[in-house]
């Protein structure tokens, strides 16, 4: 099922409330979780001005976000109920590893890519489990990523870890 632009916007502004505003973080300079070097990359590719990322407003960051991590690697042919949740998780830990997660638990072959085998293995899980349950098994795998990150390096991630929780519970509860 293809999402439409609403469910788009939908998704988009729940993940935007998390990610906030301009920051400096360990991936450098950021805003509305749009990293400097993503949008140079996406601005050369699609053709657009390059600009600071501290300048970037809402239409331009729904741009990015559309054609970056819900058209391109087809998020939008998600199920409703699951789509926003690979999406934020996508935008927060990489699409690959949010894509590889879905993929796992559904038993496709684990590419970070969807493609018509994925989206099989999608839709037969869900109506073997429900969506619920997917969208259970990826936020439980979106804590143990982070649990993984904390333990491999408290220094680094420690400080990020209640509020990657308060996310995924934030998540879990729409």
């Amino acid at each position: 099922m293809t999402q439409n632009e609403d469910d788009f916007k939908k998704v988009l502004n729940q993940t935007l409330m998390f990610e906030g505003g301009y920051t400096e973080d360990n991936g450098g300079p950021t805003n509305y979780g749009v990293r400097q070097d993503m949008y140079d990359a996406y601005a050369k590719q699609n053709k657009v001005p390059s600009k600071n990322v501290k300048e970037l407003k809402y239409g331009e960051v729904k741009d990015f976000y559309k054609k970056n991590y819900w058209e391109t690697p087809k998020i939008n042919l998600l199920p409703r109920e699951i789509a926003s949740s690979v999406f934020d998780y996508g935008v927060n830990a990489g699409q690959g590893k949010a894509i590889m997660a879905v993929q796992n638990i559904v038993g496709a072959k684990a590419d970070g890519v969807i493609g018509p085998k994925t989206i099989k293995a999608v839709n037969k899980f869900v109506e073997a489990n429900g969506a619920e349950e997917l969208k259970k098994q990826v936020l439980d795998d979106r804590v143990n990523h982070y649990n993984q990150l904390v333990t491999s390096n408290p220094k680094k991630y420690g400080k990020y870890f209640q509020g990657w929780l308060n996310r995924v519970n934030k998540i879990a509860s729409k």
